[in-house]
């Protein structure tokens, strides 16, 4: 097999306060973004009910020849919307018994539509990188995060199962939010006690239901992660095969035990096979430099080209300036002082003094208060 040789971008981070990156090896340049979206943005949201009120934008232009930042990318926010969702958390807080329930309302839902749109910046951006080196070696850029999204969409406005759940990175992102260990991840009986998160298995809730198994199960979040890389790079919505035994789980055992099946049927189809056997042929899986065979993907989404604190945030709306103040990270209070308050209301213990990043991959035993 021959050697590809790497291609190397030198991507350097401006010195402002905002997001920046100016890239000598693609052209990209990305300022400060001023917070408050263009007059007449387009205002969308997720399908599901706990994130309506947040969408993520895409790094590059989509259509272009050549990598193009879109000026409105990053994490955008409904913030009108978001408000009103709060409101519905914090009566529930207070029948709890929750003090401060509207100010903890409006900060468990946005904490968790945040780092959740963060997952899909850290996917968008393994997928921006690749497009451009496929750029960078003379090759035509395509516009494979754009046309995933279509596929998705298309997904989203039928609804169908289990076809529905094969929008597999939705999944990705709520496991993300819930995974142990992870600063968030210990905070997931709150996002489960008020709705944000959805119970486990909620066909109702389609994939973002599908969050459990991929939370708890390295080996399945990894699994599903080299499905999302397929399916940007083979542009098939199924590219392991695996619809038909979901139909057949679906025929035999009802909605729920096909839900119930759905990560562990991604996560057999993603390991090798024998021979012969059915699930995979000998072209999908490459051995790396043990000899170990893997997935032919590019591996899983771990971050993005920036920190959490460089991603832009957009708000929508007329409650838009008092999240921007509220949620300023030029105050010191977001995200730390967020996520700190939360813990202290939501937890049975206080957090150990020498922390200092909630999102760093390590996280104390804890549990939740009743």
């Amino acid at each position: 097999m021959p050697i590809l040789e790497p291609i190397a971008y030198d991507i350097r981070r401006s010195g402002r306060s905002g997001a920046g990156m100016d890239s000598a090896g693609s052209g990209l340049e990305l300022r400060e973004n001023p917070r408050t979206p263009s007059p007449g943005a387009e205002v969308g949201g997720e399908v599901d009910e706990a994130l309506s009120m947040f969408w993520y934008r895409n790094l590059l232009r989509a259509g272009t020849d050549s990598p193009e930042v879109d000026p409105d990318w990053g994490i955008h926010v409904n913030a009108d919307a978001l408000v009103e969702w709060a409101a519905g958390i914090a009566t529930a807080m207070e029948r709890d018994g929750v003090a401060n329930a509207s100010t903890l309302s409006l900060d468990l839902a946005f904490i968790f539509g945040f780092d959740h749109c963060f997952f899909h910046h850290c996917v968008d951006a393994q997928i921006s990188l690749h497009m451009m080196r496929l750029h960078a070696s003379g090759q035509p850029m395509p516009d494979l995060r754009s046309d995933q999204h279509k596929r998705c969409e298309k997904l989203h406005d039928v609804r169908h199962q289990p076809q529905w759940w094969f929008a597999i990175e939705e999944s990705l992102a709520n496991a993300h939010v819930a995974r142990d260990p992870t600063r968030l991840g210990g905070l997931r009986e709150a996002f489960l006690r008020y709705g944000i998160l959805p119970q486990p298995l909620d066909g109702s809730r389609g994939p973002w239901a599908l969050w459990e198994q991929l939370a708890m199960d390295s080996d399945a979040f990894s699994a599903a992660s080299y499905m999302l890389w397929l399916q940007h790079l083979t542009g098939e919505i199924d590219p392991l095969g695996i619809l038909s035994e979901i139909e057949m789980d679906v025929e035999e055992g009802g909605i729920d035990a096909a839900l119930n099946r759905m990560i562990d049927r991604i996560l057999e189809a993603s390991q090798p096979q024998p021979d012969g056997e059915d699930g995979g042929n000998e072209h999908d899986w490459i051995a790396d430099q043990s000899l170990i065979p893997r997935l032919h993907a590019f591996g899983g989404f771990t971050e993005g080209l920036f920190r959490r604190l460089d991603v832009p945030i957009w708000f929508h709306g007329g409650n838009g300036p008092d999240l921007i103040r509220r949620y300023d990270p030029q105050r010191g209070e977001w995200p730390y002082g967020t996520i700190e308050r939360l813990y202290s209301h939501f937890r049975s213990s206080e957090v150990n003094e020498e922390w200092d990043d909630p999102f760093s991959g390590d996280d104390d035993d804890f549990e939740l208060s009743p």
